[in-house]
């Protein structure tokens, strides 16, 4: 039997029901569509004529870090990179160094269950779970032969990075969004002076202050597509939420999540959703992909040795078994 479901996992509001700008007290919006998925800006008790600027603004820059970090562009600075894997350093922009070091410091804290180098394994599951099978165990082998993040080397003097391995490439869809989010609050504050803000990318949410007269935004969870949804209050941080108790394929009788394990090159067998709540989308967008593949008791206390003030909530589904939830101390869970 095989079987694939996908949808998005987390859903945000300002205190109230939803976004329509039908009722003159509602939260000003605006949605475009932007690296593959759906990103909602909201700015509460911001009139018009002021929002529609910065909401300009907002989207144009991640149409512009789309262009560099696109794995699916052709043209995208990153696409430019891989296609001179093997060969000397290339000199990159600002924007792509950043995300490539802060991509190696966290493959290094999370002793590789983080890795940008795993596109060749992630194109090849694509393919599998499109076609739900197991990939070819030569090309598997071949895949998994160009990956590894510490053959990204980095020269932070020149600028520079390079892909030592021939036909290497690299996939930021774990940490561009989360990356994004972080640059386009800071053009919000240092160009608009905006800091009320909540930037929703498809379930991941970077929120700033409070709405007037509230104390935190308010952001639903829904664990699975049957139980119910719980809420979690946000300020000036961000959460990320990632899993396959939406997002997976069944082959053979066993389920496969659609995040990749670089220890096998396939999607991880763990039935497990986790959110964690950052201060950075940069953290916490990647960081939600130790939690899917690490028992809680190995996950977690790493996170806190590195990074005491990151939250998460993690959600297991045993076969056969109700779900298990586990988090860790002052997770900022709302009542009801």
């Amino acid at each position: 039997m095989t079987r694939r479901h996908f949808t998005s996992s987390l859903a945000a509001a300002a205190g109230c029901a939803s976004f329509a700008r039908a009722a003159d007290d509602a939260p000003w919006s605006r949605s475009e569509p932007h690296m593959g998925c759906l990103w909602t800006l909201t700015l509460p008790g911001i009139p018009a004529a002021a929002a529609a600027p910065a909401a300009t603004a907002c989207f144009a820059e991640i149409a512009r870090l789309n262009a560099i970090f696109s794995d699916y562009e052709p043209t995208s600075e990153l696409n430019q990179l891989c296609q001179k894997a093997g060969q000397p350093p290339v000199p990159v922009s600002a924007e792509l160094f950043d995300i490539l070091e802060k991509s190696r410091e966290i493959s290094t804290l999370t002793h590789g269950l983080f890795d940008i180098t795993l596109a060749p394994c992630v194109r090849l599951w694509r393919r599998s779970r499109r076609r739900e099978e197991l990939p070819d165990a030569a090309a598997l082998t071949e895949a998994r032969a160009r990956t590894g993040f510490q053959h990204l080397l980095l020269d932070p003097a020149a600028r520079t990075a390079r892909l030592e391995k021939p036909g290497m490439q690299l996939d930021l869809g774990g940490i561009a969004k989360g990356w994004t989010q972080d640059a386009c609050l800071r053009l919000l504050r240092e160009k608009f002076h905006l800091t009320c803000v909540l930037l929703d990318a498809a379930g991941e949410i970077a929120a700033g202050t409070p709405p007037p007269g509230r104390t935190a935004w308010h952001v639903g969870l829904q664990p699975t597509a049957a139980g119910p949804q719980v809420r979690i209050s946000l300020t000036n941080a961000n959460a990320a939420t990632s899993g396959d108790h939406y997002q997976f394929v069944e082959i053979g009788g066993q389920r496969y999540s659609h995040i990749i394990d670089p220890r096998t090159g396939l999607g991880a067998t763990l039935s497990r959703q986790a959110t964690l709540i950052a201060p950075t989308g940069a953290l916490a967008d990647p960081l939600t992909k130790l939690l899917c593949l690490l028992p809680p008791e190995e996950s977690l206390p790493l996170l806190q040795k590195h990074h005491p003030g990151l939250h998460a909530r993690i959600t297991t589904a045993p076969p056969g078994q109700p779900l298990q939830i586990g988090q860790t101390k002052d997770f900022p869970l709302l009542p009801g």
